[in-house]
Parts: structure tokens; sequence; C-alpha cells
């Protein structure tokens, strides 16, 4: 794969996390052309009143079809690091978790119409890229959730329906965009949240729930490759 120091941008950017109505950390990502398909690089960073202050980076690799072929998370929170190691391998995915001086493994199925979801909205760009959504129209898919305390991998299934089609009033201007629902079927619509999507699938803003009075992420610096 192409260096990420040498590699073409498609687009970088920053978001601004909340909790409860307060800003409380920041994402820095970019996403590269590699020799084979994209690499998508970033760190997060929380700090209180978040529930999980830490910094996470991680490295995501992907086909050209926007379908993950890795994902590598450095989480550190305090002195401990954990570092967690995901691996297609055609319709297998492979974990490998390293804290502490110890190693848990873990492995599943990965069928084509399978997702992965990690705590940056890039995956929600992936998943979006990935399906036409018109207005009012849904789809559901099985997804390997991957968050904390291990990183390792929770099987669902998840729920994305595309509510509306307007405009969004976006740092650098008013854009066209969608606003979308995302939740898990078997938890219910009400326990899931909303955001809003350019035209390049890129996430622009989201909310903690069903409404726009508590922001969870928002898009506040944008470059494209060109």
């Amino acid at each position: 794969m192409a260096s990420p120091l040498t590699a073409p941008l498609v687009a970088a950017g920053r978001y601004a996390i909340f909790h409860a109505g307060r800003e409380c950390g920041e994402e820095r990502w970019r996403i590269e052309a590699a020799a084979e398909g994209l690499i998508a690089t970033g760190e997060q960073r929380t700090e209180s009143p978040h529930p999980f202050p830490s910094l996470q980076e991680y490295r995501v690799t992907l086909t050209d079809a926007m379908r993950p072929t890795g994902l590598e998370v450095l989480w550190t929170v305090g002195e401990r690091r954990l570092r967690a190691v995901h691996a297609a391998s055609g319709p297998t995915w492979r974990v490998r978790i390293e804290y502490g001086g110890q190693v848990k493994e873990q492995e599943g199925d990965f069928p084509e119409y399978c997702e992965v979801e990690y705590a940056t909205h890039l995956f929600n760009a992936f998943i979006l890229a990935r399906r036409d959504f018109q207005v009012g129209g849904e789809h559901e898919f099985p997804v390997l959730r991957v968050g904390p305390p291990w990183m390792a991998v929770s099987p669902e299934r998840m729920l994305i329906r595309c509510l509306e089609h307007g405009t969004f009033a976006s740092p650098w201007g008013e854009v066209p965009a969608k606003r979308y629902v995302a939740f898990q079927p078997a938890l219910g619509e009400a326990l899931g949240y909303t955001f809003w999507a350019d035209e390049n699938d890129l996430v622009l803003e989201s909310y903690e729930g069903l409404e726009a009075s508590r922001p969870w992420m928002r898009l506040v610096e944008l470059k494209r490759g060109g």
C-alpha cells in the first residue's frame, strides 16, 4: 500500500465532540488513496465530561467500494494502553487484542452484506456509500460493532432510514444534505440517533438521540483532495 505520507489525499477534516451538550474533545482524520483501495487514519481525543476521557488512534483499510478490510485501534486511557487489530480474511473477520501483556483473539463471519461500526463517523460514510437511500427508504443489515472496553466485536443488526432531504448550515455555507436515523432494531428506534450527511456521505452533524437539541459530533473543518 502507498505510504500515508505520500498517498493522494481524498479528504481530511476535524470533528468537534460533545457530551450532554458540552464540547469535550475532537477528532482529526484523513482519507487517502492507496494502491488497492483507501486508507483512513485519525485521532479522537476526549476529556471530561465525556464518560471515557481517552485517546483513540485508528487506521482503516478499505476496498474501492468502501468495504472495510482492516481496522487497527490504539486506545490510551491514562497510563493504560490497548491495541486491537482487526482484519478481514475472505468471509471471516479476525481480531487480536493486546492489553497488559495478555492477548485475546476473536473471529466470526463477515459476509459481503455485513458492515463494521466504530467510534468515528467515517464508518457511517462507508456504510452510506455502499447503499442507495431515498427519502423514506431504509436498509437493515448485520454489523460488527467495535468499541470499549476491549475494542472487540459485538455482532448486532443495524437499521438506517433516510428521513428527509434538505440543506444543512455547515461552517462553509449551506450544503445539500440528508438526515438519517440509525438504530438497533432489537432495541427500538427510540434508542437510536440521528445525523445529517452531505452528498458525498460525510456526516456533518450527529445528535445524542432523535432530537437536535444535544449535538454529538460536528464537522467543523473539511478539506477535499483534487
